[in-house]
Order: structure tokens, then C-alpha cells, then sequence
């Protein structure tokens, strides 16, 4: 076992602040093996995956490398860029899993219009898991006779990813004459929960882009439900936009509902890092400066319930930049021992309780000699500098076990997602596959390590 050991604070002692920058999942989704095969549906038009489908597996094969989490369920396909290819319908198809049935299913894809050729394609989800759908943007040419020249066109495609049908299709155009639809290569396409956002859409043939730069679709008929300037980054709940009142600066940025609705703007901000999302909680990890002399950075989370900065101890945020953190089942994990600019260690805040249920300060920390940490309901695991491994189930601060073969770290609707194989020789403290494991009774049913 390890000698590490963690102390924790009683909230009327502590006067610290909240940062974090959502990593664990990105980190192991990079180094996922290739999947076994998986039992997939195919959805079309005609033929739909909801009559006789199989009960859901306690434990999937292992994710696609490219898998990404969204709406509450997992999926791979529609990846972030344009593919420009005479197959790209077949290259970005995505196939997302069902939480109810266990099984993933392959939305229908849109047909190439008979007399034009498939020049390209990029898709993106919206919606939830219970009501998701898929919508494709699909480049076409026609080829040019005497008379005419080629003719290119965009064309938007909805579809319902639970019966197959289309909902919609719309040949896109541009919002006013003096603009025209920009290169396929600096275009961007976002799932948020109201529509898809399209970002570097336009151009005005004199600059790269022209606004509005970031227009949001409507996932159920294409429609521009609304537009926004600046290019953003988008996810589920919330975009961000640089916007700054004061015309001198260059920081700043504004929060945006999937809606439009406008939530918080600030000067300072540096960076609007992630979204942070477990069950009802939702929040918005940013980057801070101040403008001191020299400049102070910090981290702060943005309640997207409340609409509000939250506060941890007697401040709103956390000293330093660069910081990692985990929200679960109603507690914020945040980690700054790899950070260059910032004395706070690691401490789990309990939202509900608003106290820390653990915290180590930074020069406690640097004596234990930690490389990884991680966090998922009420466990903390440990990477060691020397290899060694151990586990801590909060409240109790004695290590459990000294090492793990399995380690749960999201979830999604009534399953979770667990890495296999991290503390493997062979592993470099990478997940050697990702796999999902159904609940039992409402909650992970383990192993915890």
C-alpha cells in the first residue's frame, strides 16, 4: 500500500477557490484499441430498431478510437472536420449507442441527388439521447455543360436518429447578397442541445470570414434559429464567443445558451475551457486574468443552472491556469498539481454540502511525488512517480487497494464508461480499451479497482 494519506477540512476553514479544465476523458479516449465487434442496427427510412431489439449487455465491447460522449449516450463518426472525398457520406457516418437496447444504431444517411457528384460531408448531433438526432451539411457538383459551368451547392439534411426519417432538407444560402458560403476546409460543425452550430460559414471574398461567423441550425427544419459574429466553441449546454466592452482588449468572452440566450460576459476571461456535465449538474470551466501588475491567473466555474459564478470557500475562483477537474455524482474533483502558476494541490468541493470533503495544498502534494489523479464517485485514484498505484474511497483516507484493473470515470444514461488496462506494464498509464457497464439499480455495480 501506499503511504499516502489526505486530510479532510471543515468548510468553515477554508478561504480557496474553484478551477478546473475537464481532461480525464479526452486522455483516455486518445489511446482506445480498435473495438471487437459490437452489435450494431441499421436505421432507415423504412425499417426502424425499436420492435424487437434485444435486452441491453451488462458490458459492451470496447469503443471505437475516435468515440466521443454526447446527449447522454456515447457514439464515433462525424468527426470534427470536413471530409472532402466522393465518399465522405460513408467516411463520417456515425453510429451511436442506444442505452436502452445496448445496441449502437446507424442514423440514415442522405442520397447524392441524381446529375451531381458527392464533393464532400460533415455531420454533428443535437438533441438528447431520448430525441436525437443527425444533421449532415453535403457538398455537390454538377458538372458544367457548353452552356453552363460547374455548379456547386450545399445542402443540409436532417434526420430523426430514432425512426430513421428525414426531417428536413434545405439548400443552404448565405444570409444577405455581399456574402457567400466559405471553404469547406474552415468550416466547423458543433452538436449543442437545440441545433447544430456551423462555425466560419460565410465569407465576404475580402477576409477569411465574415459574420455572422458561428450560425446555430435547427436539428428539426434547418432553419437559421440564430447567429453570433464571432466564430464560437460550442458544447451541449453553452457557446462562447470573444466579446470584450472595452474596444483596447483582446480578452473577454460571452456565454450563450444553445437557445441565444445570453448568460454572462466578462473582460478577464482568457480562455472558456469545458463544459463540465453530470446528471443536473452543469458547469462552465474558464481561464481568468487579472490585470494586475504582473497579471494574476485564475480558474472559475460558471453555474449554467443558477447562471452564476459559484463560489468555493470564501472565493470564486482558484489561483493559477492549467488546472484539471472531474465533476461527479455532485462533487467537483480539481487538480492543479501539474500547474505551473498555481499553489492549490487537488480537493474535492461537495456542491450540495459547499465544502471540501477532501484537500491537499500544493506543498503537500509536491512531497508525495503524484503523476496522475483521478476521480469518480467518491474514489480518487492515484498514480504514484515510482509506479506504484492506490485507491481511496471517501470519507475514509486510508488507501483501499494498491493498485486497479478497472476504473470507472463518466457516465451516460443508466451506464458507465471504465477504463481497462491503465496500470498494465506495458500501458504508459494509458487506457488500453474503454468499455461500457450497465447499472445496476441505478448505480455502477463495479468492480471500483
Amino acid at each position: 500500500m501506499s503511504a499516502f494519506r489526505v486530510q479532510t477540512v471543515p468548510k468553515h476553514g477554508l478561504a480557496l477557490v474553484a478551477s478546473a479544465a475537464c481532461v480525464m476523458i479526452a486522455s483516455c479516449s486518445a489511446t482506445v484499441s480498435p473495438p471487437r465487434a459490437a452489435p450494431t442496427t441499421t436505421n432507415s427510412p423504412s425499417k426502424t430498431a425499436t420492435s424487437t431489439a434485444p435486452p441491453p449487455a451488462p458490458i459492451t465491447g470496447p469503443l471505437e478510437k475516435d468515440w466521443k460522449s454526447y446527449g447522454g449516450t456515447a457514439y464515433f463518426g462525424c468527426p470534427e472536420r470536413f471530409s472532402a472525398s466522393k465518399s465522405a457520406l460513408d467516411d463520417i457516418r456515425p453510429k451511436i449507442f442506444d442505452p436502452r437496447t445496448g445496441q449502437y444504431v446507424a442514423p440514415a444517411s442522405p442520397a447524392v441527388p441524381a446529375g451531381e457528384n458527392l464533393t464532400g460531408a460533415i455531420c454533428a448531433l443535437t438533441g438528447t439521447a431520448d430525441d436525437m438526432k443527425v444533421v449532415y451539411l453535403v457538398t455537390t457538383a454538377k458538372p458544367g455543360q457548353a452552356s453552363a459551368p460547374e455548379a456547386t451547392k450545399t445542402t443540409a439534411y436532417a434526420y430523426d436518429c430514432k425512426s430513421g426519417q428525414p426531417l428536413a432538407t434545405k439548400e443552404l444560402q448565405p444570409p444577405t447578397p455581399d456574402l457567400r458560403i466559405s471553404a469547406t476546409k474552415d468550416w466547423g460543425l458543433a452538436s449543442t442541445a437545440s441545433g447544430v452550430a456551423w462555425v466560419n460559414a460565410f465569407t465576404d471574398g475580402h477576409a477569411l470570414t465574415a459574420p455572422p461567423r458561428t450560425v446555430i441550425l435547427s436539428g428539426t427544419n434547418l432553419s437559421m434559429m440564430w447567429n453570433d459574429p464571432q466564430p464560437g466553441r460550442a458544447w451541449q449546454d453553452v457557446l462562447s464567443f470573444q466579446r470584450n466592452t472595452d474596444p483596447g482588449k483582446t480578452s473577454g468572452a460571452e456565454l450563450r445558451r444553445p437557445s441565444g440566450e445570453a448568460i454572462y460576459q466578462d473582460n478577464d476571461i482568457w480562455t472558456v475551457d469545458a463544459e463540465l456535465s453530470d446528471g443536473p449538474n452543469k458547469l462552465v470551466k474558464i481561464t481568468h486574468w487579472d490585470s494586475y501588475s504582473p497579471p494574476v491567473a485564475s480558474t472559475m466555474f460558471f453555474d449554467l443552472n443558477a447562471k452564476a459564478i459559484i463560489k468555493i470557500g470564501d472565493s470564486d475562483r482558484i489561483p493559477g491556469s492549467g488546472l484539471a477537474a472531474t465533476l461527479s455524482d455532485g462533487k467537483l474533483f480539481v487538480d492543479g498539481h501539474n500547474s505551473e502558476n498555481s499553489q492549490f494541490g487537488f480537493g474535492v468541493w461537495n456542491l450540495r454540502a459547499q465544502q471540501w470533503d477532501l484537500v491537499k495544498d500544493r506543498d503537500d502534494v509536491k512531497k508525495l511525488s503524484i503523476s496522475k489523479l483521478a476521480f469518480f464517485a467518491d474514489h480518487l485514484y492515484i498514480t504514484n512517480g515510482g509506479g506504484t498505484f492506490s485507491v481511496i474511497a471517501l470519507p475514509a483516507t486510508d488507501p483501499i487497494a494498491s493498485n486497479w484493473s478497472v476504473r470507472p470515470f463518466a457516465r451516460i444514461s443508466g451506464w458507465t464508461l471504465v477504463c481497462r488496462g491503465e496500470t498494465a506494464p506495458s500501458s504508459n498509464g494509458e487506457c488500453k480499451e474503454i468499455v461500457m457497464v450497465q447499472d445496476q439499480d441505478g448505480h455502477y455495480p463495479g468492480p471500483w479497482f
